[in-house]
């Protein structure tokens, strides 16, 4: 029966103490220490008193009392002992027992009102360290008391309640620096020598229902943290004892870690492990049955719980197994990773996984090692699914694939449970779509990799064993891969890479063996045709060389598979060419499967069909490259074996093929008749300038604007190899040369444009034309000319219009402040179709280095300038919005903080609420592209201070009292995206 008094009494008492605390940690009264030691006996009283009770109504009051203060109230006890605990202690260098509660010793000294003696905080001390190791409350419950207490801060809970406020000032207090100290020790123990430490830590930092879905990453990396870097101090656990340390090393630490990490892995879907609703009084104090409810509602998902688990084991293994660049800079960062990578391989990877390597015998007893093993791999594939990196899951694999062959292979002879969990193994593995060629050459190593053991099915036991007494015949691992490529999960992608990894598996072979001294006429002279003859793969035994067995897979695959799964998803001429070149050569049935599909597949109307879907030359140009290169590999294949197989109908579409293609790849140079067609749309264009015809000038500048794109796509071609870079840039001068002064004149005229006309459409079509011009570097090679055009033009003041004219002496319209000021801004979305389409970004260098050279800074200098208050807004805006642009595109040019301080200068100085809009929103687009391109998560500590500094600002950001409301409102927007970006990025485990 329950005791309601008694449980009123004891939550009177605690409320008591947890007064007494926070007097005595935020007032800084340590008057008060005798009293909260007097306190805390009464409330351990209640605990104590257990043993003197007799009767059954007594045990179930005492039980009772116990589940109260151990999940209510044993943070504020342990609050308390630490207050009063000696923390010099631990130098004594003596081993406490823990078997049974410390004795307070009498002594015959006069006791202070106000304080503590030594003997009273030694108590205090053995019975902070009893509670914590002996085992008499749940492990996950002392972590869940302890760790609060380090937290700088005060966590806000559901209600308005605090978890943590006994405890919010240890952290930042100096006087408290040693308790800390003290206290961390007391959490590395609890977590390496404890049977279930790693458990309670990964219920308390990631299973917690208080762990909101937004904070789970970053407690999953600050977990993952524990485990690769040294705890160094520590009260370790040994024989009923504790001793303490401060020189834990991670070779001691390892161990204790791993061997609870094995069982963790095998134990995810376990009850043991989720946290679960415990037994609680039907009659409580109110304050208490308000708190369990909150509780309740709030308590998380067994699927939540597990898949919250997954990511967590997955990024500690992520972290251990982690292996920076081998510099020079730092090798000491290398060797420590190396030797915490060996470590957890030897006692997390080996024991957790042998049993399926097939090199080493399980541990035996009752336990199917096979089964346990399949779980924990399961548990990371999954985890590797849900966001971190799954580095640690193609490391693991690796040495398994023997095993999950010999595993498929056996599919249908396997228990249930292992089917189960291998049928989950792999459809973890087909939700990693960017990984299938590394997992396609995994298995197919796996084929081939010698072994020492094999698999035998206890049908009566439901069992799987590894027996070294014979190894695993090659034959059942490809048997075992062939029902990987036929799994009905498996998407045609990773069919797609099978194959490819499979037929190139067999060239590297053929390529050694080749080298090995061989019989005369045995291989050499077949090596000159095919991989393999007919009669080789005609037969159908097991004892087959493993080569030729994998050589008759991939004949079955070509001849049995559909289009999908052999040429992937996105089936592009190019992709279908590699394909063939590469299974063209591994048996006569693949060469002729080949030169059936060349026909068919690289008809000169079918090419042209396809190449009629691009809209744009560049992308059929960029697409013909591709194609070319892979037709001339597939040629070359063709031709190298037309003395053995002559197939001429194939040739000769290849011939024809490779013209067609070369025709839409031409890198010829423009004619003559090219640059007399544009001098003729130019003179037309200045025409309809001095006559004000707008109309004619769209039309004439369209058309100008279509044969700039068709012009600089046949000068914008990349050289082949790097070291012929400067040949092909004097050849394209060359080439050019005719024309330059054409396209010269016509940058003026078309800047002219800019400033004259106030059509939008003309704008347009002459801001494109000179983005293609200055892409393809048409009027200088090192793009001087359009640079000192734009910069000079740039740097015009608005209200000068004798420095344009200077400039563009054949302008012939007023120039006003307005005009000038549209004229910078349509030159700066020049700059911006640069920032888009300038895939190489070496216009934008070569600008650059142009303001370097004679303006003596570079161009953000001259584009921030541009951000100043003596600029109209519009001219602001638009050149915040381009600095966002030309950041990301020459990143890291400018840095971080560059973009950061300008969007400080920009809130300071300029008194335009759009400008200040257009300054967060630039600041927003550069954080956001940065996360795109995986840098973000690579900044340094400095960055990453600054932007939060820049997202708090942001979000806390209050305009003018006359201002808009909706930049304010856009400025608040930006900052929370930024926020979010940082919370996203550095709380994923990225490796990166």
């Amino acid at each position: 029966m329950v005791s309601l008094t008694r449980l009123e009494e004891v939550a009177r008492e605690a409320e008591t103490l947890r007064r007494l605390l926070r007097s005595a940690f935020l007032e800084d009264a340590p008057r008060i220490e005798a009293t909260i030691f007097q306190q805390l006996q009464k409330l351990l009283g209640r605990w104590h008193s257990s043993s003197s009770s007799t009767t059954p109504a007594a045990l179930q009051s005492d039980d009772d009392v116990h589940l109260l203060i151990e999940q209510y109230y044993l943070q504020e006890a342990f609050a308390a002992m630490l207050f009063l605990a000696d923390e010099s202690f631990a130098q004594q260098s003596r081993t406490v027992p823990v078997v049974a509660p410390p004795r307070l010793a009498a002594v015959n000294i006069s006791k202070s009102a106000f304080y503590v003696d030594v003997h009273m905080r030694r108590y205090c001390t053995e019975l902070l360290l009893y509670f914590c190791f002996s085992r008499v409350c749940q492990t996950h419950r002392v972590v869940q008391a302890l760790y609060p207490l380090l937290l700088r801060g005060n966590q806000a809970l559901l209600g308005g309640a605090s978890q943590n406020h006994v405890g919010e000032g240890l952290f930042s207090a100096t006087r408290f620096l040693q308790k800390k100290k003290f206290l961390s020790s007391l959490l590395n123990g609890v977590m390496a020598t404890l049977p279930d430490g790693v458990t309670a830590v990964v219920r308390v930092l990631l299973l917690d229902d208080r762990v909101e879905s937004g904070m789970t990453m970053d407690a999953a990396k600050q977990m993952a943290s524990l485990f690769y870097t040294p705890l160094r101090h520590a009260w370790l656990l040994k024989e009923g004892g504790v001793t303490y340390t401060e020189c834990l090393t991670l070779t001691e630490q390892v161990p204790l870690l791993s061997a609870q990490l094995v069982n963790l892995l095998a134990s995810v879907t376990e009850k043991s492990v989720t946290p679960e609703v415990e037994r609680v009084p039907h009659c409580l104090p109110h304050f208490l049955q308000q708190q369990q409810s909150l509780r309740e509602g709030r308590l998380l998902k067994r699927e939540t719980v597990e898949e919250r688990l997954q990511l967590g084991l997955t990024s500690i293994l992520n972290a251990t197994l982690r292996l920076p660049p081998r510099g020079e800079e730092d090798k000491s960062a290398f060797a420590r990773s190396y030797k915490c990578f060996c470590l957890y391989n030897r006692h997390l990877l080996t024991p957790a996984f042998r049993a399926l390597t097939l090199r080493g015998a399980d541990a035996g007893g009752e336990c199917d090692e096979v089964l346990l093993a399949l779980r924990r791999l399961s548990v990371v594939a999954r985890g590797s699914t849900l966001g971190p990196s799954p580095r640690a899951l193609l490391l693991t694999l690796e040495p398994l694939s023997p095993g999950l062959l010999e595993l498929l292979a056996l599919d249908d002879a396997l228990p249930a449970a292992h089917r189960a969990l291998l049928q989950s193994l792999l459809a973890a593995l087909w939700e990693l779509p960017a990984h299938f060629e590394a997992l396609a050459h995994i298995f197919v190593r796996g084929a081939l990799a010698p072994v020492r053991g094999s698999y035998s099915v206890d049908r009566v036991q439901a069992k799987v064993c590894v027996e070294l007494r014979r190894s695993s015949p090659t034959a059942v691992r490809i048997r075992g891969l062939r029902r990987l490529v036929l799994h009905s999960g498996a998407p045609t992608d990773a069919v797609c890479k099978l194959l490819m990894a499979a037929a190139a598996m067999c060239q590297q072979c053929t390529a050694m063996s080749s080298v090995a001294p061989v019989e005369e006429g045995k291989r050499s002279c077949k090596s000159v045709a095919f991989l393999y003859t007919e009669d080789e793969l005609a037969g159908n035994s097991d004892c087959d060389n493993e080569e030729i067995m994998l050589g008759r897979m991939i004949e079955d695959m070509c001849l049995q598979l559909g289009a999908d799964e052999l040429f992937g998803t996105r089936v592009t001429l190019d992709r279908v060419c590699e394909v063939l070149f590469t299974v063209a050569t591994i048996s006569t049935a693949c060469w002729r499967w080949t030169m059936l599909l060349i026909p068919r597949i690289l008809a000169v109307d079918v090419i042209h069909a396809v190449f009629a879907e691009y809209p744009t030359t560049v992308e059929r140009q960029k697409a013909a490259n591709a194609l070319l290169v892979q037709v001339q590999r597939l040629s070359a294949v063709v031709n190298a074996l037309q003395d053995a197989v002559v197939e001429s109908e194939a040739a000769t579409t290849l011939e024809r093929c490779l013209a067609v293609v070369r025709q839409y790849d031409s890198d010829a140079a423009v004619d003559d008749a090219t640059f007399a067609e544009c001098r003729t749309t130019l003179r037309r264009i200045e025409e309809s300038l001095d006559m004000s015809s707008t109309a004619s000038l769209v039309v004439h500048l369209l058309t100008l604007s279509r044969a700039a794109a068709e012009t600089a796509s046949r000068f914008s071609r990349k050289p082949l190899a790097s070291a012929s870079g400067n040949a092909a840039d004097t050849r394209r001068l060359g080439d050019a040369g005719a024309g330059g002064g054409v396209v010269q004149s016509a940058m003026r005229l078309l800047v002219r444009v800019l400033v004259e006309v106030d059509d939008a459409c003309a704008a347009v079509a002459a801001c494109t034309t000179l983005v293609w011009w200055s892409l393809a570097r048409l009027d200088s090679v090192d793009s001087s000319f359009v640079s000192r055009l734009v910069v000079s033009l740039l740097g015009v003041d608005e209200g000068s219009s004798v420095a344009l004219r200077a400039i563009l002496p054949g302008v012939t319209h007023a120039v006003t402040p307005p005009r000038i000021s549209r004229m910078k801004v349509r030159l700066l979305d020049v700059l911006l179709g640069l920032c888009d389409y300038d895939e190489e970004g070496r216009t934008l260098r070569n600008i650059d280095d142009y303001c370097k050279l004679e303006a003596k800074c570079t161009l953000y200098d001259i584009l921030a300038e541009l951000c100043g208050p003596q600029h109209s807004p519009i001219v602001q805006v638009a050149a915040l919005h381009l600095i966002g642009h030309y950041t990301t595109a020459t990143y890291p040019r400018v840095s971080l903080a560059a973009a950061c301080t300008l969007c400080v200068d920009v809130f300071r100085h300029t008194p335009h609420e759009m400008a200040k809009a257009a300054s967060a929103a630039m600041l927003s687009h550069v954080a956001g592209s940065l996360e795109a391109m995986g840098t973000l998560a690579a900044l340094s500590d400095v960055d990453v201070e600054l932007l939060h500094k820049m997202a708090e600002a942001l979000c806390s950001y209050c305009g003018a009292v006359d201002g808009s409301d909706d930049h304010e409102a856009v400025i608040h927007h930006h900052g929370r995206r930024i926020r979010e970006l940082l919370q996203h990025s550095f709380h994923v485990l990225r490796e990166s």
